[in-house]
C-alpha cells in the first residue's frame, strides 16, 4: 500500500504539472514575490518551548520570517533571492533561600539567538509551471548573548553581581528541496507554495562554545556541555537542517 501511494503522488504532481502548465515563455508571467509562514511558525514553537522550560521567563518569545523574489528566465528555469530572519529569546529565574547564612538568592539568566540568512536559488520546473526542484547556495550569520545577574540579600545588606557575553559566527549553506508553485489567476495572481527541503551548511572561524569560553575567560572544556546544544541550534533549527516552506505571494 505504502508503494502505491507513493506512485500516485509521483503521479499525481507530474499530472497537476501538466494541467496547470503553461509553456509560452513569452506571455507568462515572469515575477513572483512570496513572504514565508514557516520561519514564523518556528518562531511560535520557540516561544512555547520556552515557557514550557519556565513560565515565569521574562522575555520568553520567538519571532521568524522570510522573503524571496523569483525571476523567470525561461519556461522551466528561473532564479530567485531570498532573505530570512530567526530569533529566539529565553529568561529562566530561580530564587532559592539559604538556611545556613539566612540569605534570600535570586538568579536569572537571559539568552538572545538570533540568525539571517541571504540565499541565491535556481529552480527547474518540468511541467513549466507547478512542481519544481530548488537548489540553494547562500550565506548565515548566528549570534547569541548570554546575560545574567545575581542578586543576594542577608541581614539588611544587597549585593548584585552581572556579567554577559556575546558569540557570532558565519556560515555558508547549501541545500535543495522540492514544491508546487500554486496560481489561482490566469495567468499569476495570488500564489501559494509548499515545499520541503533539506539544508546543510559550514561554519566559519571559532565554534560559539569556543567564543563563550573566551568571553568568560575559562577553558573551552569547562562549558562542554553547551557544544551538543549549539549543534542543535546550528545544524536543524537556526542555520540547517530540514526546511518546510509555507509561502504566500502574487506573482505578475
Amino acid at each position: 500500500m505504502g508503494k502505491k501511494g507513493l506512485i500516485l503522488l509521483v503521479l499525481a504532481v507530474f499530472v497537476t504539472s501538466g494541467i496547470f502548465a503553461q509553456k509560452d515563455y513569452k506571455t507568462m508571467a515572469k515575477n513572483t514575490i512570496t513572504v514565508d509562514a514557516g520561519p514564523a511558525l518556528v518562531g511560535l514553537a520557540i516561544g512555547q518551548i520556552g515557557r514550557y522550560i519556565d513560565e515565569d521567563g521574562p522575555s520568553t518569545s520567538g519571532f521568524g520570517i522570510g522573503a524571496q523574489y523569483e525571476r523567470q528566465i525561461h519556461s522551466n528555469l528561473s532564479v530567485a533571492g531570498r532573505f530570512a530572519y530567526l530569533r529566539g529569546d529565553l529568561g529562566i529565574v530561580e530564587d532559592y533561600y539559604d538556611t545556613v547564612l539566612s540569605a534570600n538568592a535570586k538568579a536569572s539568566l537571559g539568552i538572545n539567538i538570533t540568525s539571517f540568512s541571504i540565499e541565491g536559488h535556481v529552480r527547474y520546473y518540468p511541467g513549466s509551471e507547478t512542481f519544481f526542484l530548488d537548489g540553494m547556495l547562500g550565506y548565515a550569520n548566528l549570534s547569541t548573548s548570554f546575560s545574567g545577574d545575581v542578586v543576594v540579600e542577608a541581614g539588611g545588606l544587597r549585593e548584585k553581581e552581572s556579567a554577559s557575553v556575546t558569540a557570532s559566527r558565519n556560515y555558508f549553506k547549501f541545500g535543495a528541496k522540492l514544491g508546487w508553485r500554486i496560481s489561482f489567476g490566469k495567468n499569476g495572481g495570488f500564489t501559494f507554495e509548499p515545499a520541503i527541503g533539506y539544508y546543510g551548511a559550514i561554519g566559519m572561524g571559532d565554534t560559539i562554545q569556543k567564543q563563550l569560553a573566551k568571553g568568560i575567560g575559562k577553558d573551552e572544556d569547562t562549558i562542554s556541555g553547551f557544544d551538543d546544544a549549539f549543534k542543535i541550534v546550528e545544524n536543524f533549527i537556526f542555520v540547517g537542517g530540514p526546511r518546510v516552506t509555507l509561502s504566500f505571494g502574487y506573482r505578475f
